[in-house]
């Protein structure tokens, strides 16, 4: 709870001499009121220490009344206001807006890639190493590119320059229902991807590194099909637009897969279980970021890369988009406000809540 400027009990000074019960009271009524009518985010930590001392002696107070006998009109009254404070201090989470958490999870993930990125760069490395064996093993042997492209697809080595150049235009007719059909179509297939690479990571790392290899191994292939046929500069505005994104969360998947695997694989001194669990914070922020990652890529792909933007302009729109993931995974990190705001205790009582003084218990 940041700190806010103070009224009422907060504004207030520690008096010289002891608290009269009346004033606990009426001092502890002010303060509840408060909170009811501002809510807990109200309270800075001056307020959170007045409220547990006042709380704390009212209760006291409430005790040698019940021991030593009150009326019963004022012991009634004490204990409904113990029972409203104690609510407030034990039962009653602080509010965490939907927005302030969402947007604390989007700051912190890029710690979490910062702080995992060995696997990344290691899924990274072997998506690269693949594709180049695809392009350097289909300019040995085209009809090697069979095994790595879609069943009928017509895009091979044997293809003319015309029928290769109008696949890249393909589809930019399509109409806008379609554009969105159609992006729930890839993102579906990415994702089938995805939860290969990540989900089956725990198998020694041997799905994800084939799924690794083998999306590689289509990238390589298909970009010496153009390449020959001199549509490298179409080619690479038809894929890198959509690519970046959707090429960097399936190696951020791989590499949570990768960081799975390598727990099960050589969990050292601890059980595989522990070892997993010590990870398993990180894995569910790949998962919760890297899934709508490809979602994202899915809309660029259906609406930027089937659209009549020029090859410059695809050019331009995916260097920003470069920039813009450098720039926040490689910098960007939880603010003060934001953590405040959002992994605060929980409640009141959390707080360390330091106990009443011997005068203000004995007033």
């Amino acid at each position: 709870m940041n700190a806010r400027s103070r009224t009422q009990v907060g504004d207030r000074p520690a008096p010289d001499r002891p608290l009269r019960p009346s004033e606990i009271e009426g001092r502890l009524t002010a303060l509840l009121d408060r909170i009811d009518a501002n809510g807990l985010e109200r309270l800075d930590d001056r307020d959170v220490e007045d409220l547990g001392k006042l709380y704390r002696a009212t209760a006291a107070r409430l005790a040698h009344q019940r021991a030593f006998g009150a009326s019963t009109v004022r012991e009634q009254r004490l204990n409904a206001l113990v029972t409203r404070a104690h609510a407030v201090v034990y039962g009653r989470p602080q509010r965490r807006p939907f927005l302030a958490t969402l947007t604390y999870q989007m700051m912190a993930f890029p710690l979490t890639i910062r702080r995992t990125w060995p696997y990344h760069v290691a899924a990274g490395a072997i998506l690269i190493l693949a594709g180049v064996y695809g392009y350097f093993g289909s300019a040995d042997d085209p009809d090697w590119t069979r095994s790595f492209t879609f069943p009928g697809d017509e895009r091979t080595p044997y293809a003319t320059r015309e029928e290769l150049l109008a696949t890249l235009r393909d589809g930019r007719q399509m109409n806008s229902g379609g554009k969105a059909a159609f992006a729930a179509q890839l993102w579906q297939n990415n994702t089938k991807v995805a939860l290969i690479a990540y989900f089956l990571g725990f198998l020694a790392c041997v799905p994800t590194v084939l799924a690794l290899g083998m999306n590689g191994l289509m990238l390589g292939t298909y970009s010496f099909t153009f390449h020959q046929k001199g549509l490298a500069y179409e080619w690479w505005a038809w894929i890198l637009p959509h690519g970046i994104t959707e090429m960097l969360s399936i190696v951020l998947l791989a590499g949570g897969g990768l960081m799975v695997g390598h727990q099960v694989i050589a969990p050292g001194e601890r059980s595989r279980a522990e070892a997993l669990r010590a990870v398993r914070a990180d894995a569910v922020r790949l998962v919760s970021f890297a899934f709508p990652l490809l979602f994202v890529a899915a809309l660029i792909e259906s609406f930027v890369r089937q659209s009549h933007l020029t090859d410059g302009a695809r050019y331009v729109f995916a260097g920003l988009t470069a920039l813009f993931w450098i720039g926040y995974l490689g910098f960007v990190r939880p603010t003060r406000d934001s953590i405040e705001q959002v992994v605060a205790p929980a409640t009141v009582a959390q707080r360390a809540v330091p106990l009443p003084t011997e005068d203000e218990l004995l007033g």
